[in-house]
């Protein structure tokens, strides 16, 4: 049968495997979260000067068609924005989730790494342990005078 520290070895093994693939998750979320924040401020920057542009043309006169097909734009752009939000909503809150998640595996990786510490510790001093009493066997042992 194998020793303790071994079979918490491989515990801690596999606890570590999890905690990587969750270190995985954590950056991917907040990639995604910090994605969105670019893309949403582009698209505000975007509607911005969609509409300076506009309003300086305007200022020229601008045709009933020009100006109905110009307000659908601006809608469209907007409707993006609000979906995005909602899109960067829901990235926000699977980030919470995910560092949870995060924080939880990264506990249980510590735990299992100081069950095996500990375990290795104790089997050293019953090891330690073993060899004195068996030192202390053997210097107990009489010697015969014949040698």
């Amino acid at each position: 049968m194998k020793k303790r520290s071994q079979r918490m070895a491989l515990l801690q093994d596999l606890a570590q495997r999890k905690k990587r693939q969750a270190d995985q998750f954590l950056a991917d979320s907040q990639a995604r979260v910090n994605q969105g924040e670019a893309t949403l401020l582009q698209l505000e920057q975007f509607l911005g000067e969609y509409q300076q542009q506009f309003q300086q043309q305007g200022q020229a006169g601008v045709a009933v068609g020009q100006m109905l097909m110009a307000r659908a734009f601006v809608e469209k752009i907007e409707a993006s924005i609000r979906q995005h939000r909602e899109t960067m909503k829901t990235n926000a809150e699977q980030l919470q989730q995910v560092e949870q998640y995060w924080r939880q595996v990264y506990g249980h990786q510590c735990a299992m790494k100081n069950l095996t510490e500990r375990a290795l510790t104790q089997e050293r001093a019953e090891a330690e342990k073993q060899l004195q009493k068996e030192l202390d066997e053997r210097s107990q042992r009489v010697r015969t005078p014949f040698i």
